[in-house]
């Protein structure tokens, strides 16, 4: 079976993405009265970061993104990546938190490394499925994005903050989606 992304060649090195191969995931959630079955898929920008025509080594492929924009792999956002699935499995923890993004769309979650040290904030959109879907899974979540946090760059602009588990069972409720402040 295919991964979700084609293995790359890059500078003579062979990657792959079977890591980021979407999985499902359950999250017991009382609001909900039920287990949640959750999809979980991937960006390729946990492993590749914004393209620039003047510092694109030479020789290597632009990747497209979803939306057709350019992109630079990333060695250091691909060597994190493969750290993401069980990052993401421990968000079923109901002492997890997750912090509302200041465009109200996405959430971040956040967590410390040690190399690069400091912090890596993993970006997710989190939707209902469609009826059409809701055989195989309940809630779809994209992760949208996840890069450790350069020097030089503050931490990302978040509001208020909900425990994942409580996240899920709202989204699932179709309860308002405010978070304290």
């Amino acid at each position: 079976m295919a991964s979700y992304f084609p293995a790359l060649e890059i500078s003579g090195n062979a990657y792959d993405f079977e890591h980021l191969d979407p999985f499902v995931m359950i999250v017991n959630s009382d609001m909900a009265r039920k287990s949640l079955r959750v999809h979980v898929r991937f960006t390729n920008h946990c492993f590749t970061r914004g393209y620039d025509s003047f510092s694109h080594p030479a020789g290597e492929p632009a990747i497209e993104d979803h939306s057709g924009n350019k992109r630079t792999f990333c060695p250091i956002r691909y060597r994190l990546s493969l750290s993401l699935p069980d990052i993401i499995k421990r968000l079923i923890n109901p002492q997890e938190k997750v912090y509302q993004t200041f465009a109200r769309r996405n959430w971040a979650y956040t967590v410390t490394i040690d190399d690069p040290a400091g912090p890596y904030h993993l970006f997710f959109e989190i939707r209902k499925s469609p009826a059409s879907e809701r055989h195989l899974q309940d809630l779809n979540i994209v992760i949208e994005s996840a890069y450790h946090e350069e020097k030089g760059y503050g931490p990302p602009n978040l509001l208020g903050r909900v425990g994942f588990v409580a996240l899920c069972g709202m989204v699932f409720c179709g309860k308002k989606l405010a978070t304290k402040r």
